[in-house]
């Protein structure tokens, strides 16, 4: 173990924030964004860093100077020195919950970087586990706080648009990752990751689908393949229909299929107007005939675009320290991510067996 004795003392929190414990390795994703937000946030007066091979120990240092960061190379080692009010663990599907079960039975609450399993019972185990020590266990579903959702969300809440009839998600990037050997890692294993673009990058907008709607999935179907036959054994695309409670119906195309870019947009059809969302455009269209419209039935909100890849999640990693805090509630509930999951295996399963999965 490498501990940085010239810090204050180990697990100690300054009057000025707390420490928090960072679990990760070379090839944990999003590194950077995790250690911006610990760097700009001022709650955070310290990081207890966990690399079992300490190969981003100078890398986390370098970035979040002048903040102390004690380094450890044994969970144990961090847990026995540490008092941290949140863990972020950034580890593969496979690792994750041999990392998360001994934080939440420290009970310390934890943010991890989905999808932090490759079944969906290890994650069922480990949000059970989160309920029994009431240490929330949060996935790293950023999106929720864009600055679009609370405008959806009010929308679809005070029934701006009525009850819920079909919704269409289209989510889809670039190959030019699945083809560079260097960019090829761990989310492109199946054992390592329990699936390719769906469980990546489709969790977010599947989630948001949810999140919005308040919408409970009780049938899935799916085709999934890896169409571009790029050298891996997850799927680079995605086509997925869900059954609503209610009666709605909503599909998800989720896929590597582009030059370049990104193509995301999501459509909410309802008994009294629609939704969309563009992504590209960063506009939020809405259409209503009620009469509340005032004879202006389209309306269309615009937000800002600017900032880096990735800014957001500086304010999520803020909010879920708050809500470990007991600050505020968690911005993700374990039993939603624990959800959207489910989902998201169930039409791995559908595809695999060509049949309707119910949920």
């Amino acid at each position: 173990m490498t501990n940085d004795a010239s810090t204050t003392s180990a697990g100690a929190s300054s009057a000025s924030g707390v420490t928090v414990a960072l679990v990760q390795r070379r090839h944990s994703r999003h590194r950077a964004y995790f250690l911006e937000a610990l760097r700009d946030l001022d709650a955070v007066a310290g990081v207890a860093l966990l690399d079992t091979d300490g190969a981003t120990v100078d890398e986390a240092r370098n970035t979040l100077e002048p903040k102390p960061v004690r380094a450890y190379t044994s969970l144990d080692g961090l847990l026995r020195a540490e008092t941290p009010a949140m863990a972020i663990v950034t580890l593969s599907g496979v690792e994750a919950p041999d990392a998360i079960r001994p934080v939440l039975e420290a009970h310390i609450p934890v943010l991890a970087e989905k999808p932090a399993c490759v079944e969906p019972e290890a994650f069922a185990r480990l949000a059970e586990l989160s309920d029994q020590t009431k240490s929330p266990l949060m996935l790293a579903l950023y999106n929720r706080l864009s600055p679009w959702v609370p405008d959806a969300r009010r929308i679809i809440q005070e029934s701006g648009i009525g009850d819920l009839y079909a919704a269409r998600v289209l989510n889809v990037a670039d190959q030019t990752r699945i083809w560079n050997a260097r960019t090829r890692d761990w989310t492109f294993r199946k054992a390592e990751s329990g699936g390719g673009h769906l469980i990546w990058l489709g969790i977010h907008w599947l989630d948001m689908l949810l999140y919005l709607t308040g919408a409970t999935a009780t049938a899935v179907q799916a085709m999934v393949g890896n169409v571009g036959g790029a050298p891996m054994d997850v799927e680079d695309l995605a086509t997925v229909t869900l059954g609503l409670r209610g009666g709605a119906q909503a599909s998800l195309i989720s896929g590597y299929v582009l030059d370049a870019g990104k193509q995301i947009d999501l459509t909410l059809w309802g008994s009294r107007g629609w939704l969309r969302f563009d992504m590209a455009a960063q506009t939020l269209d809405w259409h209503s005939q009620d009469a509340t419209m005032n004879g202006a039935p389209n309306r269309r909100f615009h937000y800002d675009s600017t900032g880096v890849t990735g800014s957001g999640y500086t304010p999520f990693v803020r909010d879920c320290l708050r809500a470990s805090l007991g600050e505020i509630p968690p911005p993700i509930t374990t039993a939603e991510g624990l959800e959207v999951l489910r989902i998201i295996f169930a039409a791995y399963r559908a595809a695999e067996t060509g049949s309707t999965v119910q949920l």
